[in-house]
């Protein structure tokens, strides 16, 4: 006997949004973490770019999310990534830490390749 499952169009919507906020903030993080990294390793930063890296780190420390919903909603572990990168690359104090640092990173930028690449071959269906 098939077991049927009643999923309402809100429902539907709502998963949606959540995909499409999870989404933004996923490739908005391709490019804030990076970017936080080469700021990181900037040894007498400019003001500009100290005000970078201050509201690149509070625009992190302002989010609260569960690491889960990415594994829950896309089968993907890359919320836990970027704030593992997050947390690494916003507390680097020496060459140990650049080095966990990037290799956090280059995790997070795989995973939000492969993720991309999905994303594209299914918008293109």
């Amino acid at each position: 006997m098939q077991q049927s499952v009643n999923i309402s169009l809100k429902d539907i919507h709502n998963v949606n949004e959540a995909l499409l906020v999870l989404r933004h903030f996923i490739d908005l993080s391709s490019r804030l973490l990076p970017f936080l990294d080469e700021l990181q390793r900037i040894d007498d930063p400019s003001d500009k770019e100290s005000y970078d890296k201050r509201r690149i780190i509070e625009v992190y420390e302002s989010y609260h999310f569960d690491t889960k919903t990415s594994e829950v909603l896309i089968g993907s572990n890359i919320l836990e990534l970027i704030k593992e990168s997050f947390h690494t690359l916003a507390n680097c104090s020496s060459d140990q830490h650049y080095k966990t640092a990037q290799k956090k990173l280059v995790r997070f930028i795989l995973e939000h390749k492969r993720l991309d690449d999905k994303w594209k071959f299914i918008g293109s269906n």
